[in-house]
């Protein structure tokens, strides 16, 4: 069975600029040809942060496209493939060849060379979000026990953590280096002491990291706890999430016919084959 068709990079780049889910990949000035990508100095060693901003998912999803793995990520090398794409193409130049901060990030600016394609490109992309069913409402739980303890609107990227098992310079650290358009959500401590529950979140510490990206829920586990995750359209499948790499976990977009919520569990620290100490639950309601 075939896959999907390639999007030529103009086109891959025009249906993602200025929307929402890419923030600071942006248009510079009213005319709609020249624009701005971020541009993350990734640090190959220690992605942190880095993983979960624009650019690695703009990399991320360009690499998909091209049908390469995306597994295990490697950002450095997915710039210098986009960087050399967007060099060969003759409907993108570079504005300026200098990294530049604009709002404190570094940024490249780029110019679409052709007016009139940039024109048509943008004016399809934007009938054919008319024509595209409206995004779902995404909310993250968790429950200790079959007990919610916390709720939160996915409507950017979140990183779920257990900050008391962090030590203080570790705690100062995550602030310090957490971007703005990432959300925080700290899950908190047992209301009566649970030993088995404390022994699951004291290896939760850097927690998982979510994220929405064309219609699609995304998860990193960057935690030391075992995560296990299943959907509930296939809830006899059990998954290993392993650490660092990025799974797609939920597919918004491609739920067809009546399906109106979805929704995925991830078990932190034990299989489902045992009772559920910390579970967190992301569902998708249309």
């Amino acid at each position: 069975m075939a896959g999907p068709s390639r999007q030529q990079l103009p086109d891959f780049l025009l249906g993602r600029i200025g929307r929402r889910a890419y923030p600071g990949l942006a248009w510079q000035g009213p005319g709609r040809t020249v624009f701005s990508v971020p541009w993350t100095r990734f640090d190959e060693e220690n992605f942190d942060l880095n993983r979960d901003t624009t650019l690695f998912k703009l990399l991320q999803e360009w690499e998909t496209n091209q049908g390469r793995p995306v597994n295990p990520p490697n950002p450095t090398k997915w710039k210098a493939r986009l960087r050399n794409a967007i060099a060969r193409s003759r409907e993108i130049e570079e504005v300026s060849d200098q990294t530049r901060e604009e709002g404190g990030q570094p940024c490249r600016v780029y110019r679409f060379t052709d007016q009139d394609a940039s024109a048509s490109s943008q004016s399809a992309s934007v009938e054919s979000e008319g024509n595209v069913a409206p995004l779902p409402t995404i909310l993250v739980s968790v429950f200790y026990r079959g007990v919610e303890v916390t709720l939160h609107p996915l409507e950017t990227d979140c990183w779920v953590l257990y900050p008391p098992a962090l030590s203080p310079h570790e705690q100062q650290q995550v602030l310090q280096t957490l971007p703005s358009d990432v959300a925080l959500l700290k899950l908190p401590s047992p209301v009566v002491p649970d030993d088995p529950i404390n022994q699951v979140l004291s290896n939760f510490r850097q927690g998982i990291f979510l994220y929405v990206s064309a219609g699609c829920v995304y998860a990193v586990r960057r935690c030391a706890a075992r995560v296990y995750w299943r959907r509930s359209d296939s809830p006899d499948v059990e998954n290993v999430l392993q650490r660092d790499e990025t799974v797609q976990i939920l597919d918004c977009a491609g739920a067809g016919g009546d399906v109106q919520t979805l929704s995925v569990d991830l078990s932190v620290g034990q299989s489902f084959m045992c009772y559920g100490l910390v579970v967190v639950v992301v569902t998708a309601t249309r």
